[in-house]
């Protein structure tokens, strides 16, 4: 890790950050009053038959509720807000369950299994239900100077936080920023692979249930900021009294602008390695995961569970998926047009190949073509060259002059 850290300046201090202004002459759109449907707050009571071991302390807040096992002495905090799953029945359609664990050398080992989440907090554990309850996990950082500049809401990406995400929170603190961070919600890994229940079934039905799954996705990351920040203004309230800056890197900035226009009073907006329409790169292929789910749906066809009359080809997923992303209503590309009167910045890298470029050109030009700030790197590569645009992220914030680029 010295040397990572050593040779990390060495090698991308030289990257040269190409810094495209905001267009001008681009009008605001007032935001329509918007429906959030496909997500309802739901009372998390205590399960008998969830398995614990010391408890942590149950919040409630205006929004929802939370679990948590306190600050610790650093001041920092593992927070968790749960709440109940809701189903989503469609006609002749078998929603299986399917989970994918976030587990790599970039971010290290994941808090979340097959079938519980853990609470972890300075050697204690709660084990709670993955399949009966949704979650998001939290962390809180408290500015490292007494004089704070405000709060940052970071949502990682889809590796967690990993250990250039660290770095970067890390910087900002120094910064004089205390620092939100929130893990994607795990719905985004525990998806519904739709399979046919009987000859009711359709591949319409199939694409609607899978499209109000990513709805509920991009919902939960909206609904469950609503509820931290509750949780702030009841703890910290000093964190909420200057500027708020709400940032988001690859799977973390889809849901966005969902976020951004349920809670509405941000001074700025940072998108990093962002796109238009999250069901679309999982159908494209990209990062391998769609590829993964059609290997695991190959396997079940030889012995699929009670209540399965068919599991769909792959050709037959591909058209749901493809379907299914033309059905969204609050993916980041059907959303973004309504946060032109917000201060937007976007970040990505030249050579993305997680990302497409349409996507990426596209969520641009449906933010009104904020400022631009690319560099010639790939997606994972893009992390590790924010370590060192810190200064000119906070310049930027903040009003003052940013440095030359590099």
């Amino acid at each position: 890790m010295r040397f990572f850290c050593l040779i990390l300046p060495l090698l991308f201090s030289s990257c040269g950050v190409r810094i495209e202004q905001a267009a001008t002459g681009v009008s605001s759109l007032h935001p329509k009053q918007m429906s959030w449907k496909g997500w309802q707050t739901s009372t998390f009571a205590r399960d008998t038959k969830v398995k614990t071991s010391f408890d942590p302390d149950f919040v409630r807040t205006q929004s929802g509720e939370l679990v948590t096992y306190g600050p610790r002495l650093d001041g920092t905090e593992h927070f968790a807000v749960i709440s109940k799953r809701e189903e989503n029945p469609k006609t002749g359609i078998f929603p299986l369950r399917l989970s994918f664990i976030p587990t790599s050398m970039f971010a290290g080992p994941s808090p979340l299994d097959d079938s519980q989440n853990n609470l972890f907090a300075t050697g204690r554990k709660w084990f709670f239900s993955a399949f009966n309850f949704r979650s998001t996990f939290f962390d809180l950082y408290p500015a490292r100077t007494n004089d704070t500049k405000g709060l940052l809401v970071y949502h990682t990406s889809i590796m967690l936080l990993s250990a250039a995400e660290k770095r970067i929170i890390e910087n900002f603190r120094k910064k004089g920023w205390n620092v939100m961070v929130g893990l994607p919600p795990d719905s985004l890994y525990r998806i519904k692979l739709p399979a046919l229940a009987s000859a009711k079934g359709t591949t319409q039905g199939a694409a609607e249930l899978v499209a109000e799954d990513m709805d509920r996705h991009y919902l939960e990351q909206a609904r469950t900021t609503r509820v931290a920040l509750d949780y702030l203004a009841q703890t910290r309230p000093d964190w909420l009294t200057k500027k708020r800056v709400l940032m988001g890197t690859s799977a973390g900035t889809f849901g966005l602008p969902a976020e951004a226009l349920m809670n509405p009073g941000w001074d700025a907006l940072i998108f990093v390695s962002g796109g238009t329409n999250l069901l679309s790169l999982y159908e494209s292929g990209s990062a391998g995961l769609f590829k993964k789910s059609l290997q695991w749906a190959r396997h079940t066809r030889k012995a699929p569970p009670k209540g399965v009359t068919r599991i769909f080809s792959d050709e037959e997923y591909h058209e749901i998926f493809r379907k299914a992303a033309t059905m969204t209503n609050y993916h980041s590309g059907a959303l973004a047009p309504l946060l032109r009167d917000q201060k937007i910045l976007m970040i990505s890298g030249n050579l993305d190949q997680i990302i497409p470029k349409n996507q990426a050109l596209g969520l641009h030009q449906a933010l009104g073509k904020p400022e631009r700030w690319t560099a010639p790197l790939g997606h994972h590569l893009i992390a590790l060259q924010l370590i060192l645009e810190v200064d000119r992220m906070d310049q930027w914030i903040m009003n003052t002059q940013p440095q030359s680029p590099r």
